[in-house]
């Protein structure tokens, strides 16, 4: 009986150029056009980075299911854009905002113009990256950016830019849903268990000091 084929589990939970090596060569060692699950809870970091993975991922023509436990924001969303399946907790958040230039370089001014026309030029690319792989109208897209706004699942859930975590998905729990009930249970429980140690205790000794 032929083995059944598993599918490759993996993760983005850091920042992700953290990240970069690991997931691009997992990628590129996939077979084309095979079956992978991808775990995110990451608030970004390089763009370049960012888009080696997803561009190792549209490379190989695999399709990735993305699961977003909890964060997904600035450039983690190129990743998110290019999986094939994006589902993420009801509790989960996305982060909209444009590229920040950091440096502590010290640069001629002929670099310094050559890399804000690069700036530029990366933000486009970003823009048309989020637009043509989203099904979201790149006027929504810019007004997040703008407002630097942080986005919940639900309201991509109403997009269908993703999907819920299907109920009972192993590892994910829903935060969003009040707990009070469930805790007060075991807390009554776990009263209730000390009570009977504590009888059982009192009686070992009375029948020791017997």
């Amino acid at each position: 009986m032929p083995k059944r084929a598993t599918t490759k589990h993996l993760t983005l939970l850091e920042d992700v150029e953290k990240c970069e090596r690991e997931l691009v060569e997992a990628c590129l060692a996939a077979p084309e056009g095979s079956d992978l699950q991808l775990v995110i809870n990451s608030g970004g970091g390089n763009v370049y980075s960012a888009l080696a993975i997803a561009s190792a991922i549209e490379l190989r023509r695999l399709r990735v299911r993305a699961t977003v436990l909890a964060d997904c924001s600035s450039s983690a969303l190129l990743i998110f854009a290019s999986c094939t399946a994006r589902y993420a907790a009801p509790h989960a958040s996305f982060l909209f905002h444009p590229m920040r230039w950091s440096s502590e370089e010290q640069s001629r001014l002929s670099a310094a113009r050559s890399w804000s026309e690069e700036f530029t030029r990366l933000n486009r690319v970003c823009e048309d990256w989020l637009v043509e792989r989203l099904p979201i109208a790149r006027r929504t897209l810019r007004q997040w950016t703008r407002e630097e706004r942080y986005v919940t699942a639900r309201e991509l859930f109403d997009l269908e830019i993703a999907e819920p975590v299907p109920e009972g998905e192993e590892g994910v729990i829903d935060i969003s849903r009040p707990a009070v009930a469930r805790t007060s249970r075991t807390t009554t429980r776990r009263r209730g268990t000390r009570a009977k140690e504590a009888a059982a205790s009192r009686s070992t000794k009375v029948r020791r000091a017997g």
